[in-house]
């Protein structure tokens, strides 16, 4: 049996990497070594890109995954060096070291079209949830999974996606965008904020996810620090008004086989903090899932199809997870995820374990719906 060669890439500089790792090496362990010559790559927060077959462990402790007919890509046999290798740069954050023995690997070593059949993205955040990655895949020719490089970039970027929503007259919270030309009138901003949304709001940076630099800022005062905490994320901040009612996330999947894209059973989210932050979102029992979410079976059926607009909105593919708030029989979209995670804490996995599949062969579908994309990439 011929395996796939699947490359897992995971890590990277964002604030979010301890989140890729965790969610990359559960990924390694559930990939089916019958199936597929797995090389775990992590990119670290200096961008060398490093081959990682002790994780391959998690999976077989002897390190063999199994019979198949092509080579184990590994530090010990790395992808052969190419005759135009990618140069190095002056910039730390793409600098990319040479694939001497063991060390880091070159790109297109470490993902080369003829050595690798997919690449499974494990990373979340700025660089590899915004359409970098994405876009670098693309330029190597190289099937990867999740969304294209403009639904990935507009689905981090709050702001945009917002926007758009909108313009698709899908519900989503009063906000405001606030740069730092902006705030320097601070008392303008204040102002903006009584007026328009009122207390309490959040304050998040637009560009990350993971509830990484959000607070929930119950009066004015508070209001200044947490603008200047969410610009260390990033150079435009929201202020968004606070929504209360029944947090609920809706996995959509998509057919590997049609690309239909299929909702998933509705969740609910409980969290056991004020609201659903970093350490609630993967701290063992930091919050609790609860599937079906607790609303009614209108709001479940309307929240599933709002979740496939939003998703068709974007141009999302593969899979994504879209956040939502019922507010008695009204719904307001908080976000999407495109990457979503893969720990034992996430959403997603438990959605489609709630509808039988579980987690190997969410992966394969994830996989399969990767080669179709790459196929029809061909074809244009």
């Amino acid at each position: 049996m011929t395996r796939l060669r699947i490359a897992v890439l995971m890590g990277g500089p964002s604030p979010e990497r301890d989140v890729s790792m965790s969610t990359g090496r559960e990924i390694v362990a559930a990939l089916d070594p019958l199936r597929y010559d797995v090389l775990p790559v992590e990119i670290t927060k200096e961008g060398h890109w490093l081959p990682r077959p002790d994780l391959l462990k998690l999976t077989a402790g002897t390190g063999d995954q199994g019979p198949g007919t092509r080579p184990k890509l590994s530090a010990a046999n790395p992808v052969p060096r190419t005759s135009n290798p990618v140069p190095r740069t002056s910039d730390p954050g793409s600098r990319i070291p040479d694939p001497v023995g063991s060390g880091p690997l070159a790109i297109d070593q470490a993902v080369a079209r003829d050595q690798v059949d997919v690449v499974f993205i494990a990373m979340h955040g700025p660089y590899g949830e915004d359409g970098t990655v994405q876009g670098l895949l693309e330029l190597l020719g190289v099937p990867y999974t999740g969304s294209g490089v403009l639904a990935s970039a507009l689905a981090m970027d709050k702001l945009r996606s917002r926007q758009l929503f909108e313009w698709h007259r899908i519900p989503v919270p009063g906000y405001l965008s606030v740069t730092a030309s902006v705030w320097r009138d601070r008392g303008h901003v204040h102002r903006q904020v009584a007026q328009a949304l009122g207390y309490p709001c959040v304050v998040k940076p637009n560009a990350a996810g993971s509830s990484i630099g959000v607070s929930l800022v119950r009066e004015p005062t508070a209001l200044d620090p947490s603008v200047e905490a969410a610009f260390a994320y990033g150079p435009v901040v929201l202020v968004e008004e606070y929504v209360s009612g029944t947090e609920i996330t809706c996995g959509i999947i998509d057919d590997p086989t049609t690309g239909d894209s299929v909702a998933l059973p509705l969740i609910e989210v409980v969290p056991h903090a004020e609201f659903y932050n970093y350490q609630a979102k993967y701290a063992a029992g930091g919050s609790e899932h609860i599937i079906p979410a607790r609303v009614s079976a209108r709001v479940a059926q309307e929240a599933g199809a709002l979740a496939l607009r939003v998703h068709q909105a974007l141009g999302c593919e593969g899979m994504s997870r879209v956040d939502m708030i019922a507010r008695g029989d009204d719904i307001v979209v908080l976000e999407v995820n495109t990457i979503p995670g893969m720990t034992a804490t996430s959403l997603l996995p438990d959605a489609a374990k709630a509808t039988g599949i579980e987690f190997p062969e969410l992966l394969d579908r994830i996989i399969r719906s990767a080669l179709r994309r790459g196929e029809e990439r061909k074809r244009r």
